[in-house]
């Protein structure tokens, strides 16, 4: 009867008009997602099917479908624990133990430190471990430990180091000196006579210093003073080079020396000299001509190529000196009360190759306060400008190209900051390993020495002051000291069919056989999105929509008002007719 196909289309119209109502009443619900009602034409049927004729039993409600789309954006000021996912998902909430699902993002800390909405269920997600990793995999309520960060003692410096390899070596020859024999490599000596009447007799040395290979200084003295001035005790100087071939050259005053041979130089001029009253000066007894040079001594060449070169020795290291040093660089270490200390590395090249490493904390010796001497390191690099050898000392051990400096007493000044005032220690300890030095990333290469990706570890105590969440819902603790600590991690969930989610109080949904089992995982894996901080997501309700549902559902309602009453009519016309 048209009383029931009336009937049914007021039922209709008024679940139309109650669906659009709820998602009015929420247009502002933090992560509420609107409704649509869904209708289905009703025929009667029998056994032998239905007429072609048949003119339909009215509608009936299909579905109230949700949309998921995602909301408008909210953003919020001094809110840290407001989070808002970017994407599809689902964060994961639990109501003593019992799970549900949301998309609303306003969450806050209870009095226990968990992370709850306003209904007080806690917010789950995946725990982390001391070192800050996360425990991935196994859900947990998430609690914010804002637990104030202990001091550490630094243990370990890594950086990525170049020493320049056209620094000049600060190791040098040391300046001749006849009288000192470790300032020449070997000495020959013969008596020689003037021309004067009777001749007198003169000793004439010659001094060799190996100063590279196949390369030699010649240091020339007559009676200890210059063979050329008589008054000055400088010797005269001349180079000498052997090449390959075991040809002779000869660099320096040629006029006054000249090569014979490559086995023989010769002294050209010469002014005898004599000593009058402990003053040496001119003899008046002439020169008797060129004199001899041999570069043998006993049928043995004196420029040996078996003679070891002359040391370089540098200059003794004074950090208050910079000529003592090519280059320094300081570092922040921490001892095991949070203090921080000027760690100091002063590299010194001392050869073409070879640099050495001398270490000062606080200006200090690591191990003895009292002491200003550095612990040092030897560093040998090959062609290629990669560290060859690294030579460590007493409480410098080296190993696999690391240095560990151990035994590290933190000192402070006893007397303030009087200059040259006493040291002692500070009462707190270095790292009980040790602090270990990674030079695996050192080279020496033309480039200017320099540092860079500098990573030491250890820090100050610090108190909590910062509260922030990045993307993959990671939550950070930032502390005084600059750092941060990971306290947990958001998680997402998914399903196969989100329409088959109940919706349920609280604007949350639960799962169904229809939806599919929840699959958890870490914001932006796979189709989950990401997590943005100091956000909501707002209600996807259209306002502007939903009143036009209104409308549309109110002209249905009368329209079938109308019907039913016009069955009315019908139905007392033919009353009365009978």
């Amino acid at each position: 009867m048209s009383f029931n196909t009336a009937v049914s289309g007021l039922h209709a119209a008024h679940k139309r008009m109650e669906v659009a109502g709820n998602n009015i009443a929420n247009v502002h619900t933090s992560g509420f997602k609107s409704s649509r009602a869904e209708f289905s034409a009703v025929y009667s049927s029998s056994m032998l099917g239905g007429s072609r004729t048949a003119s339909g039993d009215g509608v009936q409600v299909a579905n109230v479908s949700q949309n998921f789309a995602p909301g408008g954006v909210i953003t919020s000021e001094g809110r840290a624990l407001d989070m808002r996912i970017q994407g599809s998902g689902f964060f994961v909430m639990s109501d003593a133990g019992s799970i549900s699902y949301g998309r609303s993002g306003a969450f806050i800390k209870d009095a226990q430190n968990f992370v709850v909405d306003a209904h007080g269920s806690r917010l789950q997600g995946y725990g982390v471990t001391d070192a800050g990793e996360v425990i991935s995999g196994v859900r947990t309520d998430l609690k914010i430990d804002a637990a104030d960060m202990s001091p550490k003692a630094t243990g370990k410096m890594e950086q990525t180091l170049n020493l320049n390899a056209a620094s000049a070596s600060l190791g040098a020859i040391p300046r001749f000196d006849p009288g000192d024999p470790t300032t020449y490599t070997r000495v020959t000596g013969r008596l020689i006579q003037d021309a004067g009447v009777p001749p007198t007799d003169h000793e004439l040395k010659q001094y060799f210093v190996k100063t590279e290979d196949d390369n030699w200084t010649s240091y020339i003295l007559v009676d200890g003073v210059n063979p050329l001035d008589p008054t000055s005790t400088a010797p005269l100087e001349i180079g000498l080079q052997v090449s390959a071939a075991g040809r002779l050259s000869l660099t320096g005053p040629t006029a006054a020396v000249k090569m014979i041979s490559d086995t023989e130089l010769s002294l050209q001029t010469w002014r005898p000299a004599v000593n009058v009253n402990g003053i040496w000066t001119a003899s008046p007894a002439p020169s008797p001509g060129p004199i001899s040079l041999p570069l043998l001594d006993g049928g043995l060449p004196v420029l040996d190529p078996a003679d070891p070169l002359m040391p370089r020795p540098v200059p003794t290291f004074n950090p208050a000196d910079i000529t003592t040093y090519t280059k320094a660089s300081t570092y922040g270490v921490f001892d095991s009360l949070g203090m921080r200390h000027e760690m100091t590395q002063y590299f010194v090249k001392d050869g073409s190759n070879s640099w050495k490493m001398h270490t000062l904390i606080d200006g200090r010796n690591p191990q003895d306060p009292t002491s200003t001497a550095p612990s040092t390191a030897s560093m040998l690099f090959d062609s290629g400008g990669s560290l060859q050898s690294l030579i460590g000392s007493q409480w410098l051990t080296a190993a696999s190209n690391t240095l560990t400096l151990e035994g590290w007493v933190p000192a402070k000044p006893l007397d303030g900051n009087k200059p040259g005032g006493r040291w002692g220690a500070n009462g707190a300890v270095g790292n009980a390993d040790g602090i270990v030095m990674d030079f695996n990333k050192i080279s020496q290469h033309n480039a200017a020495t320099g540092s860079s990706n500098i990573v030491i570890d250890g820090h100050t105590a610090g108190q909590a002051n910062q509260l922030t969440i990045d993307k993959s819902g990671m939550l950070m603790i930032g502390f005084s000291n600059g750092l941060h600590r990971n306290v947990g991690q958001v998680m997402l969930a998914s399903f196969a069919n989100n329409q088959g989610l109940q919706p349920v109080s609280d604007t949350r949904w639960v799962e169904t056989l229809a939806s599919g089992v929840a699959n958890y995982d870490m914001p932006g894996v796979g189709t989950l999105g990401s997590v943005i901080g100091h956000s909501l997501e707002g209600s996807n309700v259209t306002l502007t929509n939903e009143l036009v549902e209104l409308i549309q559902a109110q002209t249905a309602y009368q329209a079938n008002s109308k019907t039913l009453s016009t069955e009315a009519e019908l139905m007392q016309t033919l009353i009365r007719a009978t």
